[in-house]
């Protein structure tokens, strides 16, 4: 991989967890509504698209993981989220026309419906249960954000932390499976902030940590 947000990838024990939840509902009902060519798989590494680029492009994560980012101005790459089956991607800027804020690099072997903005549209056009599919995945993304931003400016890491994890860690879930540097990246801190955080964390209990799979085990009292 590149250097960067996503780099920090290597060495993870087992399938990256995901940072951003979805159902896969969206993507099986295009599936059946869109021709065989639509599909294609991108290997480890790829991208999906780069930032800064114009298309007109709209990704539905069928199956893998892939990573989103975006360059900031003085260089640094931020991590915003890892999706994975159902997710919805690039939708902004296919719709709007206007360059992309973000990039997508496929972070394991991934299947992904590639379907234009014009087309997508026309489909939801004559499907309303397709339409209100893409609008329900797109608030869901919306709410995530701004969970994500409280947590952002929250003024201590390891409240920040715990509310991250209580975010992605779902009931039936498996462990959390994030290293430092990219719960850093997600929250903007450093990774010795994160790695003494998460050593305070551990050490009150609220933090259960085995092979680098962590598990929330309560959240910080207010």
């Amino acid at each position: 991989m590149d250097d960067g947000a996503l780099r920090r990838t290597r060495g993870l024990p087992g399938t990256i967890t995901e940072t951003l939840r979805v159902s896969s509902t969206l993507a099986n009902a295009l599936l059946s509504a869109l021709p065989d060519s639509a599909r294609r798989r991108f290997r480890k590494g790829q991208s999906l698209y780069q930032q800064g680029e114009s298309s007109d492009l709209v990704f539905i994560i069928v199956s893998g993981r892939v990573g989103i980012t975006m360059l900031r101005p003085d260089g640094q790459e931020l991590l915003i989220d890892i999706v994975g089956a159902g997710a919805l991607c690039g939708e902004g800027a296919a719709f709007d026309q206007l360059p992309r804020f973000s990039s997508a690099k496929v972070l394991e072997t991934s299947d992904v419906l590639c379907v234009a903005a014009a087309e997508l549209c026309a489909l939801m056009g004559c499907n309303p249960g397709l339409a209100a599919l893409v609008v329900h995945t797109i608030a869901l993304k919306q709410r995530v954000l701004a969970q994500r931003l409280s947590q952002v400016t929250s003024a201590m890491p390891e409240r920040q932390i715990t509310e991250l994890f209580a975010q992605i860690a779902g009931p039936g879930t498996s462990p959390i499976m994030l290293t430092h540097q990219q719960i850093a990246d997600l929250l903007g801190l450093s990774r010795i902030t994160v790695t003494r955080a998460m050593q305070r964390l551990r050490r009150d209990g609220a933090v259960r940590c085995q092979r680098g799979r962590y598990e929330l085990v309560h959240g910080l009292q207010s």
